[in-house]
């Protein structure tokens, strides 16, 4: 896995080594490495909010589906 970078504006950046410029405030060599336990433990809060999104997902597709038009 290769290493994650974050600006002193939050942006993160991944990649082997730091950016010399953040895209987003444009400061100039402002990354610091992130812990590899913080990369970790970002990614599975990622997959908790996905997997989250997809139950809701399929909760609004099934009421929907059982919601009928009145003529």
């Amino acid at each position: 896995m290769d290493s994650a970078w974050e600006c002193e504006c939050g942006t993160v950046e991944y990649g082997s080594i730091p950016p010399a410029e953040c895209e987003k405030c444009f400061k100039i060599d402002s990354f610091t490495q992130l812990p590899t336990e913080l990369i970790e433990e970002r990614i599975k809060d990622v997959d908790t909010d996905f997997s989250i999104s997809k139950v809701k997902v399929r909760a609004l597709k099934s009421s929907k589906s059982k919601t009928r038009r009145k003529k």
